[in-house]
């Protein structure tokens, strides 16, 4: 698509972290969802196996596959999911070990989409079933301006991050929660211009912020903020997006979908001119 780029968030849970092993055991990854499924209605054909088996995707060679296949199908970039709790990265290894290990990197760029949610225990979630929280996904100051650094000399220096008009693209899943955690609009501003100006003293020339938008929470922490444009130009937020389309598909209490297209993680594209 020539005069265009175009970004996929890449949700990196199949892989063994060590806290997700801590609470469910020895080697847990969502692929132990996938293998347990189990058909819910007459013809609903679970469990579905993947085409190329059930991959560590923090195996170099298994992510230099991802990127073959992304790149030969004109994706620019891979958006990761990015995760932070108590103060370190979580689900970081299939981008710090996968991506950055793969030989054939050059060929796909990375960009970090922060999401910054409570973490929930929904692996898997019942229907009316309790949701109780893991991790805290609000940070103060102080936990903020010791993740920016880590973020900006760990990623955002690499040459392949992506960038829009020479700046690092950062995004950001919730407002509600950043701004909560911060303390409102104005502490949230000075935040972001903090973030701002690190990158400068990185010799990065600034960065490119975009915010996440919906209509519709789906997690039960997620909060959808009043009056969104106004807070994103306070903010000096660059750029909005979406992420999947349960944030603006209303359905009824107990609804079934029998057919579902797309999955909770479902990739949302992002189209740069």
């Amino acid at each position: 698509m020539p005069g265009y780029e175009v970004a996929a968030y890449y949700f990196p849970n199949f892989h063994a972290d060590a806290r997700n092993e801590a609470r469910y055991g020895r080697g847990w990854t969502e692929w132990e969802l996938l293998k347990n499924a189990k058909p819910r209605f007459p013809g609903h054909q679970q469990p579905k196996v993947p085409a190329w088996g059930y991959e560590d995707e923090a195996d170099p060679a298994v992510f230099a596959r991802k990127i073959d296949a992304a790149a030969d199908h004109g994706l620019s970039a891979f958006i990761f999911d990015w995760y932070w709790y108590e103060g370190s990265p979580f689900l970081a290894r299939g981008l710090e070990e996968g991506y950055f290990g793969a030989a054939n990197r050059e060929r796909l760029k990375f960009a970090l989409m922060w999401a910054n949610h409570d973490w929930l225990e929904i692996f898997p979630r019942g229907y009316k079933q309790d949701t109780p929280r893991i991790f805290n996904g609000a940070v103060d100051r102080k936990e903020f301006e010791r993740m920016v650094p880590y973020i900006i000399d760990t990623y955002m220096v690499r040459p392949e991050y992506w960038r829009i008009d020479g700046c690092p693209y950062f995004s950001i899943y919730e407002m509600g929660t950043f701004l909560r955690g911060l303390g409102g609009i104005d502490e949230t501003r000075r935040a972001l211009d903090f973030s701002r100006d690190a990158a400068s003293r990185a010799g990065l020339p600034g960065l490119h912020l975009n915010m996440v938008i919906w209509q519709l929470p789906n997690l039960l922490s997620e909060t959808v903020v009043a009056g969104p444009a106004a807070r994103l130009t306070e903010l000096g937020i660059d750029s909005i997006t979406s992420y999947a389309w349960v944030h603006h598909a209303a359905h009824r209490a107990g609804q079934a979908l029998r057919e579902p297209r797309l999955s909770l993680h479902a990739c949302t594209l992002q189209i740069h001119a």
